[in-house]
């Protein structure tokens, strides 16, 4: 991150657009506890080994299309 404040010139990432950070921390209120429970699924999934089709397979798509739809163009 320093190396892009160094191009930038600025001493804080998006400074000088704090509508857009306001934003983003907004954004990941919503998506940090899916990032987390997703990381958790995934730990489950591999020490179950299941199948296609189970509902932890079903958790973690519903995790994976939340948070892609919370990045939108973002990601």
């Amino acid at each position: 991150m320093g190396v892009v404040l160094e191009l930038t010139g600025r001493d804080r990432l998006l400074a000088h657009q704090p509508e857009t950070l306001e934003f983003f921390k907004l954004r990941n209120t919503y998506l940090d506890p899916l990032h987390r429970l997703q990381a958790e699924l995934l730990g489950r999934a591999r020490a179950s080994q299941v199948g296609q089709g189970s509902d932890l397979e079903q958790a973690l798509l519903v995790t994976v299309a939340g948070i892609a739809a919370g990045l939108r163009n973002t990601g």
